[in-house]
């Protein structure tokens, strides 16, 4: 599946401070037999595409961390810029990694006072400072809605004042007091520093305008620079010599080339082409032929994968009822889908928080993650019980409508839509399928106006603390499919003031029941790397992380 999404950026963060904080595998296996080299050495090239260990390819289009949403420009703008907080993979916040040295909170957990470290750097030499912090807020309050994350850990709709007090010091005072993890994790993890001397004299309209443009992002404090992009072809990444953070890149080129199919990636591999990239699960069989890679199976990611609906289109008003929406959850054997789909490579998921890590998961989900939901019998009887009877071709008819919608998806992904496609006709659904180019599924279905769509199947990253209110509140700035329950508002609003995990849980346990969206299972990645090519274990992550400055080329190879 596909992931894009504004809660990506949060996930990769997540990712990288996974990669930070210790990493762990759950699968990895080699089939090549070079002699392992142990020290790193300088040097090389390594070519790859967007979205290793996350998703199957797509194009990077942006490079602004402020105007992007896909995961794939979010991967390729987070090796330009350092957080300013880095998240470990047990949530805790990694202060080596992070351009902020210490955050302190006010008795009323209204106020967060944050210290920068003195010592990050730009490229051209300047100190990173909290001048470059305020720009990022500040353009957040300018850009409103168009900030894909816009209101994500209540930035900066909760802050009622910004202040800066020194070069290396700041204070953020919110209108009520919070739950300082929620805020931590997803308001100040939005914050990464940007080149304010550099950027803070360019319109709206000039940002967009140079979102590609390799001469606008020469001021860098991440690990690598941008060295060119081609459109819809390839971006290339070299060392940022004077980055000052702990791991300086081995590697002196990088390329990401945008293959989009599953044949061609299978094909750049073999032919040389290119060195690293996810074995696509249809062409698992012809995996060893693949002469000369290592695995490495990574993931699920800090996400779930889903069959979303457009809420606002009358053409499939049916998703309103609940009902119906459960009895397809019922309808969908997802071990049996986790066995065609992925080749056994995934967990079985049914809400909005992965079940890797469980830190989050509440009991209900972790019961269904063991058992499974897959009834028909009862999702046959809540197709009756909202009127939904057989037809003549025995799909399910009310009104004279037909239980019927079409689901778009990106290229290469037909094989488990058609197996859900079958057993939702089981139970008197019709789902089509409808093949399109991943930016083109995000052109129709994003925007207020986007309604002249039924489904997509796609994927989501979330935010470290899985509040989610924008994604299922109403209104919310990435509900893209117009959802919305004054119930699931409620709940939702609760997360960031409560403590503790209960009111996690509610909407959690809220969202199992009533399923929103169709959570699908969770998908773990083989990785397929050329074998003289060394550090995959830093570089990615089990959860969909990337950083290539652990990547190294063996000597006699290069």
């Amino acid at each position: 599946m596909t992931r894009w999404g504004p809660g990506m950026a949060l996930r990769y963060r997540i990712a990288r401070a996974v990669l930070g904080g210790g990493l762990y595998a759950l699968a990895a296996s080699a089939h090549a037999t070079h002699a392992p080299i142990l020290d790193p050495v300088h040097g090389g090239t390594v070519v790859t595409v967007p979205g290793v260990g996350l998703s199957p390819p797509a194009a990077v289009n942006g490079f602004n961390p402020l105007l992007i949403s896909s995961a794939f420009d979010q991967q390729a703008a987070g090796l330009l810029y350092q957080p300013l907080v880095w998240v470990t993979r047990r949530f805790h916040i990694n202060k080596t990694l992070s351009i902020a040295r210490r955050i302190t909170v006010s008795p009323g957990h209204r106020i967060f006072t944050v210290t920068l470290w003195r010592h990050w750097r730009w490229s051209d030499g300047a100190p990173v400072t909290t001048a470059d912090v305020a720009y990022t807020y500040h353009m957040i309050q300018r850009l409103g809605p168009q900030f894909a994350n816009y209101g994500v850990g209540g930035i900066p709709t909760d802050v009622t004042s910004f202040q800066v007090l020194g070069p290396y010091r700041l204070r953020i005072t919110l209108k009520s007091p919070v739950n300082p993890h929620w805020f931590i994790l997803n308001g100040l993890a939005l914050l990464t520093p940007l080149p304010a001397a550099a950027w803070r004299h360019v319109s709206i309209t000039g940002l967009y305008d140079h979102l590609a443009d390799p001469r606008f992002f020469r001021i860098v404090d991440g690990p690598f620079r941008l060295v060119s992009f081609v459109a819809g072809r390839y971006v290339t990444f070299g060392p940022n010599h004077r980055f000052t953070g702990p791991d300086k890149p081995y590697l002196h080129r990088l390329v990401m080339r945008f293959l989009h199919n599953p044949e061609s990636i299978f094909f750049g591999l073999k032919t040389g082409k290119i060195q690293i990239a996810d074995l696509p699960h249809k062409l698992f069989p012809g995996r060893r032929t693949l002469r000369g890679f290592r695995e490495r199976t990574v993931g699920p990611v800090w996400g779930f994968n889903y069959l979303g609906f457009d809420y606002a289109n009358p053409a499939i008003a049916f998703v309103h009822d609940a009902r119906v929406r459960v009895a397809m959850m019922h309808a969908i054997r997802q071990r049996l889908l986790i066995r065609v789909q992925y080749y056994g490579q995934g967990v079985r998921d049914y809400g909005p928080i992965p079940p890797r890590p469980p830190t989050y998961l509440s009991p209900l989900a972790r019961r269904l993650e063991r058992t499974g939901a897959y009834d028909p019998r009862l999702a046959r009887r809540l197709l009756r019980a909202a009127g939904w009877h057989r037809g003549a071709d025995g799909i399910r008819e009310k009104g004279g409508h037909r239980l019927a919608f079409t689901a778009l998806l990106p290229p290469g992904q037909v094989r488990g839509p058609t197996l859900i496609k079958d057993m939702l006709a089981k139970v008197g659904i019709d789902m089509r399928l409808r093949e399109k180019p991943f930016n083109e599924i995000v052109a129709m279905t994003q925007g207020p106006d986007a309604t002249k769509w039924d489904a997509i199947y796609l994927a989501w990253g979330l935010s470290v603390y899985p509040s989610a209110r924008n994604i299922f509140g109403c209104g919310g700035a990435n509900n893209f499919y117009h959802y919305c329950s004054r119930r699931m508002d409620a709940l939702l609003d609760a997360v960031p003031t409560a403590s503790g995990k209960r009111a996690i849980y509610r909407y959690e346990d809220y969202f199992i029941k009533t399923q929103p969206l169709l959570v699908l299972p969770g998908q773990r990645h083989v990785i397929e790397a050329r074998a003289d090519i060394h550090g995959l274990k830093r570089a990615y992550s089990s959860i969909g992380g990337f950083e290539p400055q652990y990547l190294w080329i063996g000597r006699r190879n290069r």
